[in-house]
């Protein structure tokens, strides 16, 4: 008879007193399946096994239709007779084991044969245990529940994140493929939302990685906070078009969550009433060995289609979109769309190109004049690099920079830059002028190298450049990531006398109250502010602002794209010290940026 078969006395009163909870627990759940060609051996096991707790069951007769009726039923453990007409119990043992979906499936081989050759080969074959006929019952049922048991416990080590308790990549992969078969119909409206703490390195460099598993667990209770739509302050509690099936830790400071929508999700329409809202939540600040620390969260959708019936797709697709919404700034969220598969694509060819590019000597630097606002002499520059790939031709820094920082290239290339840039100024002041500053942009992934303040003390020491001709640039946003350590690595700089300059400012989120700690010699206009001096009566209250502000400070002020004698007036009038832009000259090589230079020193002379 192949059927299953329930015990009358299912219920988990029946458990042995001996059992702790959880045990009755997966002993009464436990399916078991049990194949032989004698029903009256099954029936017999039945009773014994239901004695002990267990209650359902599934007797197979007829061998042949054994596997189709394990993939069907899917048991939590397999009893399994070898010696059976027409589909032996080594054939199934073989073919259980061959199955991508079964193979992990226990299973207890029970037989009267004495050879021991067969026993052997079946546990050549992957039995879990074995034992023979005629079966000790209170003896099987021991050995069932260990293998329960054990199997449990291995589940949720495969199955489950062991610092969150959240399911892991591999269920999350399993759950989609689930289903996607079980309801092929609904599958349009599926949906993943990947979340990723951006930089969260720096919190495991900065503090240790027991407080960063801190902030991962913490991390992983507001999410679930958040969608849970029972709780009064979830951004989800009115939302119907949108539920959750599941939140994973997919690895690191990676989260997914699988959504499911009302209708099939096209683009980033349907996101825009909670998305923000969520992001926004997960955003708040984290305290950290009494510090507060600001995290920021960028996050891809992408939707199963017919392009994406693979989980794989589904997770590429997600992150392709999360890697898009980390170049916004601030970082946010993106829904994919294929042009972002060709970008991707791209910067795969440019990560590629890139490994290659210094040793082939295809970087470059260009210098922008940094002029004295009052005399119009140039005082310094700001060194910019340049590529020119054989197989992609010129690429953009605003293209090539993000793909080496996210690489770690940019660490290698960086070094490059800043001996470069401090070998052309050692030239440039023995040549045209003693006084002469180069500065250079420093990456936040280089900031956080372990030996970057020994590397440019280093760089110093060997180029013969003094420190006090170094400028070193890092963006507004940038200093603010992580304040208390970035004003620790800052003072060691400027200890050795290197000038630190805020790139971008007015365009970031720096509070006040920090500005006025950071160790910085200079605030840097954004050319955006500047753009809008389009004639002499124009007030710009902005570029007003942060002048004033860098004075009150002491801090000197350069302003950045300035491209019209009304624009470089304007700022002769706030007593802005320097100024950059194509109204002096655009980015050159250090040939015609020595000729800039020794014109001025020859209108000067």
């Amino acid at each position: 008879m192949n059927k299953p078969s329930t015990s009358p006395h299912d219920s988990a009163d029946s458990v042995p007193a001996h059992m702790d909870a959880h045990t009755r627990k997966l002993v009464a759940s436990a399916k078991i399946m049990m194949v032989d060609d004698e029903p009256i051996n099954m029936r017999v096991l039945q009773l014994h096994l239901t004695a002990q707790g267990y209650g359902r069951f599934v007797s197979v007769s007829d061998s042949t239709q054994a596997m189709a009726i394990i993939r069907t039923e899917r048991p939590s453990v397999l009893l399994l007779d070898l010696n059976m007409p027409e589909v032996s119990g080594l054939e199934i043992l073989r073919d259980v084991r061959n199955d991508d979906d079964l193979k992990q499936l226990p299973i207890i081989v029970l037989t009267s044969s004495n050879d021991p050759e067969t026993k052997v080969e079946a546990l050549q074959l992957g039995a879990t245990d074995f034992l023979p006929k005629p079966v000790d019952a209170n003896e099987l049922a021991l050995r069932m529940k260990n293998t329960i048991v054990s199997r449990a416990y291995e589940q949720r080590l495969m199955h489950f994140d062991a610092l969150t308790n959240l399911p892991n990549r591999m269920y999350f992969s399993r759950l989609v493929q689930r289903l996607v078969k079980s309801s092929p119909a609904q599958t349009d409206k599926i949906s993943l939302l990947l979340i990723n703490i951006n930089r969260f390195k720096t919190i495991n460099d900065t503090f240790g990685s027991d407080r960063g598993d801190d902030v991962l667990w913490t991390f992983s209770q507001r999410l679930q906070a958040v969608f849970d739509k029972s709780d009064d302050v979830s951004p989800l509690k009115n939302i119907t078009s949108v539920s959750s099936h599941c939140i994973s830790r997919l690895g690191g400071a990676r989260f997914g969550v699988l959504l499911t929508f009302s209708e099939v999700l096209k683009d980033e329409s349907g996101l825009l009433d909670w998305l923000p809202n969520i992001i926004a939540d997960l955003e708040i600040p984290f305290v950290v060995d009494q510090q507060d620390v600001y995290v920021s969260i960028s996050a891809g959708v992408s939707a199963l289609s017919v392009d994406t019936r693979s989980v794989e797709s589904l997770i590429n697709n997600a992150e392709t979109a999360m890697r898009f919404a980390q170049k916004l700034q601030p970082p946010g969220y993106a829904f994919y769309s294929s042009d972002m598969m060709s970008i991707a694509k791209r910067a795969l060819r440019m990560e590629n190109a890139l490994r290659t590019a210094l040793l082939n000597n295809e970087m470059s630097l260009v210098y922008q004049p940094k002029v004295n606002v009052s005399t119009g002499v140039i005082n310094g520059a700001e060194a910019l690099l340049r590529w020119e790939s054989p197989e992609l031709g010129f690429v953009s820094p605003v293209e090539f920079i993000p793909v080496a920082e996210s690489s770690g290239m940019i660490v290698a290339i960086g070094q490059w830059v800043l001996e470069s840039a401090c070998y052309q100024a050692v030239e440039f002041r023995r040549n045209c002028n003693p006084n002469f500053k180069i500065a250079v942009n420093v990456s936040i992934r280089q900031l956080y190298e372990a030996g970057f303040h020994d590397m440019i003390e280093q760089t110093l020491k060997t180029t013969g450049l003094p420190s006090s001709a170094l400028i070193i640039e890092l963006t507004e946003n940038m200093i603010m990531d992580d304040v208390e350590s970035n004003i620790e690595k800052l003072s060691k700089l400027r200890d050795i006398g290197v000038g630190i300059s805020v790139d971008d400012f007015g365009t970031g989120y720096s509070s006040l109250s920090y500005l006025q700690r950071f160790p910085i010699d200079q605030l840097k206009i954004d050319r955006s502010f500047i753009m809008e001096i389009t004639q002499a009566n124009v007030k710009a209250p902005i570029v007003k602002a942060i002048v004033s502000l860098a004075h009150d400070l002491e801090l000197s002020v350069v302003a950045e794209g300035i491209e019209e004698q009304v624009q470089l007036d304007h700022i002769r009038l706030l007593g802005c010290e320097e100024y950059q832009g194509y109204f002096k000259s655009r980015p050159v090589n250090a040939v015609e940026f020595e000729r800039l230079m020794m014109e001025d020193l020859r209108k000067c002379a």
